[in-house]
């Protein structure tokens, strides 16, 4: 880009100067321009250092005055051209460093490099990028403008200081983009949806701080503002296709059987997770997302949530609740193949009350998912009352006292010598098994699994306190060993049943 200076007037007076060590333009003159106003000096320079660290500049105050001395030095004698030039040149390699030192150079590597990393590394180049251009573009380039404004304000023509200024800083910047446009051609996948969304929204604020550093400017500039807008859009593409590929992997995730106890299922705790995550870029997903999935009613447990509340929602909130609803298909899928309907009751009973839990924490599910919270709630007492149903029906059986008296002539006359005995037994043998196999079982939400135990005991207590009362005599004055009937206490079986579903969780994977 060419650099708008007034030609070189032709003196015999013309001063030379060198590029220092120090990093500042050294001159072999006599004295400073007599024409130059000390308080027009002091403004600038006041101006230049407010809340600018000197880092920033490379120069101290004292440096900074020199050197607009010289400049003006240079202009009265018509050579400002040429310390333009020396000027343009230091300063380049200056902020070239300054780039550089905030991260590593493979940043400035191509597609072909970035496609090769390891997500774990990109993640760490990602959030050095973010950082090092809110470096780079708020703080760096800001003070370089000022910089330029300084020694050249009122030299040579109008555009003198602003053309300095963007030949300095227009190759870094051009290079600077060269990570997040590498970065859009790489594999999506829904664990950099976050990542993706998070350098999204920092390059979004960093564009306007291009546009605000650079304004309406030359064609060079113009183009470099153009590219980073192409990069934003193929970013915001990135991010919605990313969000229908999670939602499709969702609903294909065949390859892992629930857990054998029937706990949080490691993909329910992914997803929802994922979605809590999501709404904390709630502002840039709205800009982002502007139509609505493709939906399809559903069956079973999806069946109960009206797919048709998903046209009333914002698209974002559409889509979040529809992976909602996939999740809700996957996991009565997976449900199915327990071989116990008690376990598949208890692992959808577990597994929607931690939805219904995620919905709660997040104030923007709630605001959002709330059409739906009642009906999950009510899914989560259906499978609790599918779970007691299928355990402990027939244990209550065993505790029946239809048939075990005899009556005659509309009297009654005697109970039955063995069969409250042979029910006892019966009961005896079903709730050890229960509580063999249950006592492995886990409820990882202690409100959840107090409340089942509660349901429980409500339910077999009152009933087993009821039998022994009424037939203990007759248990007792059997043949045989009653000690070997009557094994549990009423206070016994209350420990028993307290002993259920406290298996140790085992890590979500």
């Amino acid at each position: 880009m060419a650099i708008n200076t007034p030609e070189p007037r032709t003196s015999t007076e013309t001063s030379s100067f060198t590029l220092g060590t120090s990093g500042i333009l050294e001159e072999n003159f006599e004295s400073r321009s007599n024409d130059f106003q000390p308080q027009a000096e002091t403004d600038l320079l006041a101006a230049l250092l407010a809340g600018e660290s000197m880092s920033d500049l490379s120069l101290n105050a004292t440096e900074l005055h020199d050197v607009r001395s010289k400049a003006e030095k240079m202009d009265s004698e018509g050579c400002l051209g040429q310390f333009v030039a020396e000027y343009v040149s230091e300063r380049k390699c200056f902020i070239k460093l300054r780039f550089q030192n905030l991260w590593d150079q493979n940043l400035q590597m191509g597609t072909a490099y970035t496609q090769k990393l390891e997500w774990e590394v990109l993640e760490v180049k990602i959030m050095r990028w973010i950082r090092g251009a809110r470096c780079s573009l708020r703080d760096i380039l800001a003070c370089e403008k000022r910089l330029s404004m300084y020694v050249f304000q009122g030299l040579g023509n109008a555009s003198t200081a602003r053309s300095c200024f963007i030949e300095i800083v227009k190759d870094p910047v051009a290079r600077l983009l060269d990570f997040p446009e590498a970065l859009c051609s790489c594999r999506r996948s829904p664990e950099r949806l976050r990542k993706m969304l998070l350098l999204h929204t920092s390059f979004s604020h960093l564009i306007s701080d291009v546009k605000a550093s650079f304004g309406a400017s030359e064609e060079e500039i113009r183009s470099i503002q153009a590219r980073a807008d192409v990069i934003l859009s193929r970013l915001g593409e990135v991010v919605r296709l990313t969000l229908v590929d999670f939602e499709a992997a969702i609903l294909g995730d065949l390859d892992e059987c629930p857990a054998p106890d029937g706990a949080i299922h490691r993909l329910t705790k992914y997803v929802m997770d994922y979605i809590i995550g999501l709404t904390d870029f709630q502002e840039s997903l709205m800009e982002l997302i502007l139509s609505k999935p493709s939906v399809s009613s559903g069956d079973g447990l999806s069946s109960k949530l009206e797919v048709a509340e998903l046209e009333r929602q914002t698209p974002l909130a559409a889509h979040l609740l529809w992976t909602i609803i996939v999740l809700l298909n996957n996991l009565e899928r997976k449900s199915k193949s327990y071989r116990d309907p008690s376990l598949s009751n208890l692992f959808v009973m577990n597994n929607i009350h931690y939805i219904v839990q995620g919905i709660r924490k997040s104030r923007v599910l709630r605001q959002m998912a709330g059409c739906y919270l009642n009906k999950l709630t009510e899914i989560v007492r259906e499978a609790m009352y599918g779970y007691l149903k299928a355990s402990w029906d027939q244990v209550m059986y065993c505790l029946r006292s239809q048939g075990l008296r005899v009556v005659s002539w509309g009297c009654i006359s005697w109970v039955s010598k063995n069969v409250p005995k042979d029910r006892l037994k019966k009961f005896n043998k079903l709730f050890a098994e229960i509580h063999f196999a249950q006592t492995m079982w886990t409820v990882p939400d202690l409100g959840l699994r107090e409340g089942l135990q509660r349901s429980i005991r409500n339910r077999l207590i009152p009933t087993y306190e009821s039998y022994l009362r009424n037939f203990g005599s007759h248990i007792m004055s059997g043949e045989g060993s009653s000690e070997r009937c009557i094994l549990y206490s009423v206070e016994e079986l209350e420990d028993r049943v307290l002993e259920l579903f406290t298996c140790p969780l085992l890590p979500l994977e």
